[in-house]
């Protein structure tokens, strides 16, 4: 079941990304002084993925008391690549109720709540150690994962498609920890790298890439 989760989960992280494609590519030399300019982002408006958490998980809690949080990701909206510091202006973050079947998103959008949806048959009924209690259960955040990943392998931002670093978390129901995945890609820019860290202990989990067929 969880990994049906996880696959869904991925599969809407790269529609995500795709939304964002619809670029001109013959214009290179545009594209990299934007790129240039994306090494320093708006502060104001990107945050860090516990930073999205605090902000989603409010108005979750809004929304019902019992609320918890199930699993997220960047997404890729921007223009130019961003992420290289960590940090994202945009965000979708899921939860629900451990014993029932309700799901709810909070999309951030610039670096603010944005728009909310409560389906109240969005997952199916799953236990309380699929969900995480807290931002407070991540000891390590999105900068210093990324920083430990430039360092543990190589590791490259997006240019037009999955653009700069993405990142997402979702729990580990057997080990009982939050995961938060580095999101890049290899040098030649064909194949996504995942790199999962345990966000208890800031250890690299496990490394992954995954082929990708971009037109």
């Amino acid at each position: 079941m969880k990994k049906i989760y996880l696959l869904l989960f991925f599969c809407v992280f790269l529609v995500s990304c795709q939304q964002s494609t619809d670029q001109d590519t013959t214009k290179d030399s545009k594209i990299e002084s934007e790129a240039e300019v994306a090494f320093f982002p708006d502060t104001e408006m990107s945050l860090s993925l516990k930073e999205a958490i605090e902000i989603a998980q409010k108005e979750a809690l809004k929304w019902n008391k019992e609320a918890m949080l199930y699993s997220g990701n960047s997404v890729d909206k921007d223009d130019t690549p961003t992420g290289m510091d960590g940090k994202r202006k945009h965000w979708n973050i899921e939860f629900g109720i451990p014993g029932k079947t309700d799901f709810y998103l909070v999309t951030i959008r610039d670096g603010k709540a944005n728009e909310k949806a409560h389906v109240p048959a969005g997952f199916e009924i799953m236990p309380k150690n699929y969900f995480i209690a807290s931002v407070e259960e991540f000891k390590y955040d999105t900068p210093e994962l990324l920083k430990k990943g430039e360092k543990i392998t190589q590791i490259y931002p997006g240019d037009t498609f999955a653009k700069g670093y993405n990142f997402s978390f979702s729990k580990d129901p057997p080990k009982n920890i939050p995961i938060v995945n580095v999101i890049g890609w290899d040098q030649d820019k064909k194949n996504m790298i995942y790199l999962e860290f345990n966000a208890v202990t800031g250890e690299l989990e496990g490394e992954f890439e995954k082929e990708q067929y971009i037109n």
